[in-house]
C-alpha cells in the first residue's frame, strides 16, 4: 500500500469493492493515479476481479464554480453515454458525504492504458483516434438544453434563460469568493466588478449546449476495459456545464490539441473571445494551489509545492490588467 494513502481510505475502498463487486473480491494493489488534481483525488484499485478507479472530491475547493465535481461526473457521463459516446461505467457514487470517510466519490471501471499519448501510436491508429474524437465533438453539438448553467438541477451556477444571465451570475459567484478571501485591493475590486458588469454585445441567439469543461485528448483514452475492443473513451466531467455551442471546438482550434475540427463560421467573435470567466478561474487556480494542504501524491504535488514558495501577487495583478483591457474596449 502507498505510504501516502491513509488506512481509512484503503478500508473504505475495500468496503466499496465488497459491496459492488462481491465479498470474494480482494484488493491486491492500491495506488495514486496521475489523474488527480486540485479538485479530486484519484486512486487505482487492483482487485482479484479486475481494476477500478476511485475518485474522491476534495473537502475544500477554493473557487465555487468548480464545486459539485461528483454530480457533474455522474450526470455528464450519463449524457455522453446516452449520445452513444464511450465512457467508463460508473458503478457507485455518493453526493452526500454520508459515509465512513465523509467524502463525495465515484467508483468506476478502469481503462487500460491509463492515458492517451498520440506519440505512442502508428499513423493508422492516430487517424482513427482523431476520427473518433471528431465524432465525439459532432455528437456534443446535439446535447442542447433550454437553459445555460449547471448540469445539476440544484447546481451552484444556477440555470439561466440567456447566456448573459449565466455569464454575469458566474462572475458574481467568483467575485463574492474573492471578497471572502480578501484577494483584491479596493481599487482592484472596483475594476473587476466594472469589467464583470459590462454588457455582452452579440447578434445571434444561441442555444445552450453541453460543454465538457475540459475536452481534449488529455481527457480521453484509446484503450479497453478488461481486454475488450480498443476504442476512444472520454472521462473527467467535473467541470461540465451548459454554455455556448461550438465553444469547446473553438477552444480546441485556437488553444488546444490542434485537431482539424470543422471551420467554425458565423460566430460573434467578441463573445467567444471573452475569456473573463476563464481568466478569473485561472487566477483562482493559483490561489487554490497556495491554499491547499490536501495533496494529491501524483503528478501535481511537486508543482503545487513550488507554487506555494512564490508569495507574489502577479497572478492577481495580471488578471486585473485583463479587466482593465476589457473596460477599454
Amino acid at each position: 500500500m502507498d505510504n501516502n494513502i491513509s488506512p481509512e481510505i484503503h478500508s473504505f475502498a475495500q468496503q466499496i469493492v465488497t459491496n459492488i463487486i462481491g465479498t470474494q473480491s480482494k484488493i491486491k494493489g492500491f495506488e495514486w493515479s496521475d489523474g488527480g488534481g486540485l479538485f479530486c483525488k484519484v486512486f487505482k484499485i487492483n482487485t482479484s476481479d479486475g481494476n477500478f478507479i476511485l475518485k474522491m472530491e476534495r473537502n475544500k475547493i477554493f473557487f465555487a464554480t468548480r464545486k459539485e465535481q461528483i454530480e457533474n461526473e455522474v450526470l455528464g457521463n450519463a449524457i455522453f453515454q446516452k449520445a452513444g459516446i464511450f465512457c467508463p461505467n460508473i458503478l457507485a457514487y455518493d453526493f452526500t458525504k454520508n459515509n465512513d470517510i465523509k467524502t463525495r466519490y465515484i467508483f468506476t471501471e478502469c481503462l487500460t492504458p491509463d492515458w492517451l499519448n498520440l506519440d505512442d501510436f502508428d499513423e493508422i491508429t492516430k487517424t482513427e483516434i482523431n476520427r473518433q474524437f471528431l465524432t465525439v465533438v459532432e455528437k456534443m453539438r446535439t446535447m442542447t438544453n433550454s437553459y445555460f448553467g449547471s448540469v445539476s438541477p440544484s447546481g451552484i451556477l444556477g440555470r439561466h434563460e440567456t447566456y448573459d444571465g449565466y455569464f454575469h451570475s458566474t462572475l458574481n459567484i467568483l467575485i463574492k469568493e474573492s471578497e471572502e478571501l480578501g484577494l483584491f485591493t479596493d481599487e482592484e475590486l472596483d475594476i473587476v466588478k466594472k469589467a464583470a458588469a459590462k454588457p455582452l454585445v452579440y447578434s445571434k441567439k444561441y442555444i445552450a449546449t453541453f460543454n465538457h469543461g475540459d475536452i481534449g485528448l488529455h481527457n480521453a483514452i484509446w484503450g479497453n476495459i478488461n481486454g475488450g475492443e480498443k476504442k476512444l473513451y472520454v472521462f473527467d466531467f467535473g467541470n461540465a456545464y451548459y454554455g455556448l455551442p461550438y465553444y469547446e471546438e473553438y477552444i480546441c482550434k485556437t488553444h488546444g490539441d490542434n485537431i482539424d475540427i470543422i471551420e467554425i463560421m458565423d460566430l460573434d467573435r467578441n463573445l467567444y473571445d471573452n475569456f473573463l470567466i476563464g481568466n478569473f478561474e485561472r487566477m483562482f487556480w493559483t490561489v487554490t494551489q497556495r491554499l491547499t494542504e490536501d495533496y494529491n501524491y501524483g503528478r501535481m504535488v511537486d508543482w503545487t509545492k513550488e507554487v506555494k514558495k512564490d508569495t507574489s501577487r502577479t497572478h492577481i495583478t495580471d488578471f486585473v490588467d485583463k479587466c482593465r483591457e476589457i473596460l477599454q474596449v
